[in-house]
């Protein structure tokens, strides 16, 4: 994951969900790593989050619900997108 899309995913996680500036970047960077390394080990290797907006809002939603602590919610919620992501990637 490139800086330029780092930055670009951390001002629309600040716009669409409100995270004051008090919270650093490097906090939302390392939800960001961690939801890119959790969608491309359980959907693909292969999920561009630039071009493919599911998995995008798929991780923005993760950093979202690690930021409140809430990542069993997370999982219990999107489990269904995950598995919809998981389907488009098989044929790729």
């Amino acid at each position: 994951m490139n800086e330029a899309l780092i930055s670009s995913l951390l001002l629309e996680i600040r716009g669409e969900c409100g995270i004051p500036s008090s919270i650093s970047d490097a906090v939302l960077t390392s939800f960001l790593k961690e939801g890119v390394h959790d969608i491309q080990q359980k959907v693909s290797s292969l999920v561009n989050f630039e071009t493919d907006f599911s998995c995008r809002a798929l991780l923005k939603a993760f950093v979202r619900y690690s930021y409140y602590g809430l990542r069993d919610e997370f999982k219990k919620r999107y489990d269904t997108e995950y598995l919809e992501a998981q389907v488009r990637y098989i044929c790729v």
